[in-house]
């Protein structure tokens, strides 16, 4: 849902975004989870790749910058609408969230993705 993802997105802050890094290993090990072959699991590593890179980048958090932290986080914190242990639905929400930033900031994230060299995936 898009105002969702606004909300959530404006409420991460520099601060938050600080706590997202300290996290890192922690948040790469739970993407990893998931099943090698998962669309989430690619989107989802795409969104942690451009933070760690934004982060080294050190420019200002943007729109952007929030709502894919906030993505991130949703998936990593215990806060679902859906929890994650009801089995074949329990990813859903989180999946949507994902798929609502990848979706409004494409344009931007794939941009990124190629300054960095690499090929933007078609089915993301």
């Amino acid at each position: 849902d898009l105002a969702y993802v606004e909300r959530g997105g404006a409420l991460v802050t520099p601060r938050v975004l600080v706590a997202l890094r300290a996290r890192r290993r922690q948040n790469h090990a739970k993407i990893a989870e998931l099943e090698i072959e998962s669309r989430l699991r690619t989107r989802l590593e795409v969104l942690a790749v451009f933070l760690d890179e934004w982060r080294e980048e050190n420019g200002a958090p943007t729109v952007v910058v929030r709502e894919a932290a906030f993505a991130l986080l949703y998936f990593h914190a215990g806060f679902d609408r859906i929890p994650d242990s009801i089995p074949e639905i329990g990813l859903l929400d989180d999946a949507l969230i994902v798929q609502t930033v990848l979706e409004r900031h494409a344009a931007a994230l794939r941009a990124h993705w190629l300054r960095h060299g690499r090929a933007w995936l078609a089915e993301l």
